[in-house]
């Protein structure tokens, strides 16, 4: 009996095969899926048990399953999933844990080489609010599609190196002997800069029902959404590695930009009001910056003011942490801030999707 289940167990284990159909690609969170396993025994012995484990790293996405073959014989099934935390995840590898029929010697293979997808942020239908509805659009949509319309020239000032090459006033450089750019007239120009707080220590709450999650969402769909209307977009953040992505336009910018927000996380250590100085000040005359964040003190907010231009609101998001458990007083947005910025107030539950202005109202 021993030589036999022996035997039977080494057979078997080589004539057994897994494909697997998974998705690949990128993904929105919310996203559902599909995959398909087919098990099939090549061999003419039949497999009494036969574990499939699969390993794939998807939060609460579980295809394991235990199954038994005759020979020649093979076995298929479906399994469904939702994508529902941003990231990059891998399908398998899938292992087989099969024996002979007294359970003697059992062998696990590893068989079905797994796939790699990226799931990004939620997007929501901001609409118009803050800077994406000020001035002018600086962009037309002609069905459907959105068409530059050139801003026009305000003044020229020293070249900063957060500039682009085409901000560059050649003229002036020519007669100053030194680099100089082009101030926009902020009815016209529609540059965006999204600030994101990436600090660590000010996200609260367990994904995907975290602040953290939040405002990466809300970070996302602004920047879609600026996009969309044919404005240049930037993203800078204060995480880790000082992530700044220079202002862009287009299908590749926004690849980019949800590229990084895929995997951003809260690792930063460097302040968010030095974060907006550093990057406000070069911005100046560009156009609208959306902040995004969940802390409490005063300094960003002072920081945003000291950066205004004549004419532009900027805009402060902010994603109320006592909502998602954190200990301390709710947020309160004084009169005078909200003369000076236009605001949003997100809770945790609400719809990011609202599609109009919001002002927080001090609490």
């Amino acid at each position: 009996m021993l030589v036999l289940a022996f035997l039977w167990s080494r057979l078997v284990s080589r004539r057994v095969t897994v494909t697997r159909e998974s998705p690949s690609g990128v993904f929105m969170v919310g996203e559902p899926f599909t995959e398909r396993f087919t098990v099939t025994n090549r061999g003419v012995l039949p497999i009494a048990y036969c574990e499939v484990r699969d390993a794939t790293s998807l939060p609460g996405y579980l295809s394991s399953r235990a199954l038994s073959l005759a020979g020649g014989s093979s076995v298929s099934w479906n399994t469904r999933g939702v994508f529902a935390r941003r990231g990059v995840y891998a399908f398998g590898p899938v292992q087989v844990r099969l024996g002979d029929p007294f359970g003697l010697f059992p062998r696990t293979v590893r068989v079905a080489p797994g796939s790699t997808v990226t799931v990004y942020p939620a997007i929501h239908a901001v609409g118009e609010i803050g800077p994406l509805s000020a001035g002018g659009s600086g962009g037309d949509v002609r069905r459907g599609r959105p068409v530059d319309v050139a801003p026009e020239v305000a003044a020229v000032r020293e070249y900063d190196t957060a500039d682009g090459m085409g901000r560059i006033h050649w003229p002036s450089t020519a007669r100053a002997g030194r680099l100089m750019s082009r101030v926009y007239d902020t009815r016209q120009s529609s540059d965006l800069l999204v600030v994101l707080d990436l600090e660590r220590g000010h996200s609260a709450g367990v994904a995907p029902e975290a602040s953290l999650e939040y405002a990466i969402s809300l970070a996302a769909s602004i920047c879609h959404a600026g996009l969309r209307r044919g404005q240049a977009v930037g993203l800078v953040t204060n995480d880790a590695g000082h992530t700044a992505i220079g202002a862009g336009r287009g299908e590749a910018q926004r690849l980019r930009l949800l590229d990084f927000l895929a995997t951003a996380d809260d690792d930063g250590s460097t302040d968010l009001a030095e974060t907006v100085r550093r990057y406000g000040e070069g911005w100046r005359g560009r156009g609208g910056i959306v902040v995004i964040t969940s802390r409490r003190d005063q300094a960003w907010i002072d920081a945003l003011l000291e950066v205004g231009a004549r004419g532009v609101r900027h805009l402060a998001v902010i994603v109320e942490p006592t909502s998602f458990g954190a200990p301390g007083p709710p947020i309160r947005v004084l009169a005078a801030w909200r003369l000076a910025l236009d605001w949003w107030l997100v809770r945790r539950g609400d719809d990011l999707g609202v599609g109009r202005r919001h002002r927080a109202a001090a609490l």
